[in-house]
């Protein structure tokens, strides 16, 4: 009887804490892993291609980018808002299109709203 006791409050206690802990890991879960998600720096990286006009570079940076975001949506798809996903999502692909017009400005515009949305994404 004790032992029937202790996992009816035991066992939704852990799954509790379990979905919380699911819930609040979207800044963590958005740092990179390894090699292939480090979105964030591709982004810089890309910001410095648009500048100096690179934009054979900027075309292979920003498919990067978009493979690094199809890792991290992975691991964040729980713990972040649907809306943010999307949007994120959206000002890539904005990115993408503004290199093949080869229009500096909007990307360039694209790139901080980017940047806005990544510093709030999982907070």
């Amino acid at each position: 009887m004790k032992k029937h006791k202790w996992l009816i409050y035991t066992l939704p206690i852990l799954i509790l804490l379990l979905f919380i802990t699911i819930m609040v890991s979207g800044p963590w879960l958005k740092k990179p892993f390894g090699t292939q998600d480090r979105l964030l720096e591709s982004v810089q990286m890309l910001e410095k291609q648009v500048q100096d006009k690179q934009w054979v570079p900027a075309k292979a940076q920003v498919e990067y980018a978009m493979q690094a975001w199809d890792r991290i949506v992975n691991r964040i798809q729980y713990s972040v808002e649907r809306e943010s996903i999307y949007d994120i999502l959206g000002a890539l692909a904005r990115i993408q299109g503004g290199i093949a017009a080869k229009d500096d400005q909007a990307i360039m515009e694209e790139i901080y709203y980017f940047y806005a949305l990544w510093d709030n994404l999982g907070d």
